[in-house]
């Protein structure tokens, strides 16, 4: 039987939010989809990352792909190992500085530093899934994934390449994975979803305002990425949004993408 297909978007470290939610899901009763973005602005000191890493590493009937975030923590951990010259954005700002500006726990690099088993987990999952039902799963809202390849397996195969070279590769993938609001552009959307034989897109990484998740171009693109984390908020005041938001279950396909 085939099982009802359960989105997780962006969990930012909220790895208490995260085990609440999936509660209402029960492992064996939906596939479960992470988008990734695991790391990166829970509560300082928890190593709130690592262990929303490590639910969904141990969940039943599910899989993952990688975030930005993720990778901006492999690098990270990759610097510390490797030792030579500093990682830097392409604008000069240490990478370190860049993950720190944005919340980054060192208790989420130690703790990863000291868990070989679930480096070697992030290290080989994929950056594009396609469901069965012609769904494209990626992690952020643009179309740059073309410059790895013309397939979901060869952009994948790609990306494990990458992901392999110490040092240097995962710095390379994180700058494949970084744009935002490609699919505004219903033309570059409409090649998007051709070059990769998908009927719509879903997506994290681009945070919306909305109560459930972010339909947009008549069902084509649905983003879930609700601003999940209660420690994550840019501004002050700016609260949390509700879990519906980030967590919830794959709509049908509209009968116009069919």
């Amino acid at each position: 039987m085939t099982l009802p297909v359960l989105i997780v978007g962006d969990v930012q470290g909220d790895h208490e939010r995260l085990a609440g939610a999936l509660a209402a899901f029960p492992e064996d009763k939906v596939e479960t989809v992470f988008l990734g973005d695991f790391f990166t602005g829970g509560r300082p000191g928890e190593a709130g990352g690592h262990k929303a890493a490590g639910i969904a590493m141990e969940r039943r009937h599910s899989r993952a792909i990688l975030g930005n975030h993720d990778l901006l923590v492999l690098a990270l951990i990759e610097e510390r190992r490797v030792g030579g010259a500093r990682l830097r954005a392409r604008d000069g700002e240490l990478l370190e500085s860049v993950w720190q500006r944005r919340r980054g726990d060192p208790a989420d690099l130690e703790a990863l530093a000291d868990d070989a088993e679930m480096e070697t987990w992030l290290r080989r999952l994929p950056v594009m899934l396609l469901l069965d039902d012609g769904t494209l799963v990626q992690h952020t809202d643009d179309d740059d994934y073309s410059a790895l390849g013309d397939s979901v397996e060869a952009v994948n195969r790609a990306a494990a390449g990458l992901l392999s070279q110490e040092p240097g590769g995962v710095v390379l993938l994180l700058r494949h994975l970084i744009g935002r609001r490609a699919f505004e552009d219903r033309a570059r959307l409409e090649e998007h979803l051709r070059r990769f034989g998908a009927r719509r897109v879903v997506h994290g990484h681009t945070p919306h305002w909305k109560n459930g998740p972010d339909v947009r171009q008549g069902g084509a693109v649905i983003g879930f990425d609700g601003r999940f984390s209660r420690h994550w908020g840019r501004n002050p005041g700016e609260d949390a949004g509700p879990v519906g938001a980030t967590v919830a279950l794959l709509p049908p396909m509209p009968p116009g993408l069919a």
